[in-house]
C-alpha cells in the first residue's frame, strides 16, 4: 500500500500497489484518504470511523486498503494535521 501526501511518494510496502491512499492538502473535514485504483476507482475512506464514501466492486477489493488504514490510524492523523489546513 502505498500513502502519498503532496503528490510525493510517504510510505511504500511494494512497487506495483493495487491502490494508493493519499491525503490531499486543503481537503474538507473529516479526517479522510482517498484510495485509488489502477483501473481509476476511487472511493474515501474516514480515517478514525473507516467509514467507505463511494463505491467499489467487488467490496472485497477494499480490504486491504481499509486493514492498513486501520493499523495507520496515528500516522495518518498525523499526516492529515500536517498537510490539511
Amino acid at each position: 500500500m502505498n500513502l502519498l501526501h503532496h503528490d510525493q511518494p510517504c510510505q511504500s510496502s511494494g512497487s506495483s500497489p493495487i491502490a494508493i491512499v493519499a491525503i490531499y492538502p486543503r481537503d474538507h473535514r473529516p479526517p479522510h484518504v482517498h484510495v485509488e485504483f489502477r483501473d481509476g476507482s476511487r472511493c474515501t475512506v474516514e480515517i478514525e470511523s473507516l467509514k467507505v464514501s463511494g463505491t467499489i466492486r467487488p467490496a472485497a477489493r477494499l480490504a486491504s486498503a481499509t486493514a492498513w488504514i486501520e493499523a495507520n490510524p496515528a500516522m495518518l492523523l498525523a499526516t492529515w494535521k500536517e498537510i490539511v489546513r
